[in-house]
C-alpha cells in the first residue's frame, strides 16, 4: 500500500503552536534580562544584525535619494527615448544579394523578410564581414559546425 506524503505545513503548524509557549517564555526572560543589564540588548545577535541590516538599507535609500537629486534634468528639446531601429538585411537569394535597411521596433526577429529587389521572402538579418577580402561587406551569415561564418570568404564571423 503506497504511503501519504506527509503534509509539511500541517506539521509546522503543529509544531509552531507546540513553541509558541516556549518561545513567549523566553522571550519574557530575555526583556527581563535586558531591563537589568541594558547591554544585554546589543549583545543578542539577531537584534544586532537586524540593526545592521535595516541601516544598510536606509543608507542605500539615501545614496539612491542624493544620486538622484545629483542628475541633471533633461534638456527641454530632448526626444522621448526610442522603441525602434534600423536592422540591416541582406536577400538570401543568390541572383539577388541586395543589401537593405529596414526600421522596425527593438527585437525584432520575424525573418525573412520581402527583399524590394527581387520580391522575395528572402531577406535575412546581416552581418558584417571584417576580414581582408570582404572589409566590411554586409552579408548573410551561413550557420556551420563552427558558428556563423561568411558566404563570400569562408571567415568565422563574430
Amino acid at each position: 500500500m503506497a504511503q501519504e506524503h506527509p503534509n509539511r505545513l500541517a506539521e509546522w503548524l503543529t509544531l509552531l503552536r507546540k513553541n509558541i509557549p516556549v518561545v513567549r517564555e523566553h522571550f519574557l526572560d530575555w526583556v527581563e534580562a535586558v531591563r537589568e543589564e541594558p547591554r544585554l540588548a546589543w549583545e543578542t545577535p539577531a537584534l544586532r544584525y537586524g540593526v545592521y541590516g535595516l541601516s544598510g538599507i536606509i543608507l542605500l535609500w539615501v545614496a539612491a535619494g542624493v544620486v538622484r537629486l545629483a542628475v541633471p534634468p533633461l534638456p527641454a528639446s530632448a526626444k522621448p527615448q526610442a522603441t525602434t531601429a534600423d536592422f540591416h538585411v541582406v536577400c538570401a537569394n543568390p541572383d539577388c544579394s541586395h543589401h537593405f535597411v529596414i526600421h522596425r521596433e527593438f527585437g525584432f526577429d520575424d525573418f525573412p523578410v520581402l527583399c524590394p529587389e527581387c520580391k522575395r521572402e528572402s531577406g535575412v538579418a546581416a552581418r558584417r564581414c571584417n576580414s581582408a577580402t570582404c572589409a566590411g561587406r554586409w552579408v548573410a551569415p551561413q550557420s556551420t559546425a563552427e558558428g556563423m561564418v561568411c558566404p563570400v570568404c569562408g571567415s568565422r564571423l563574430e
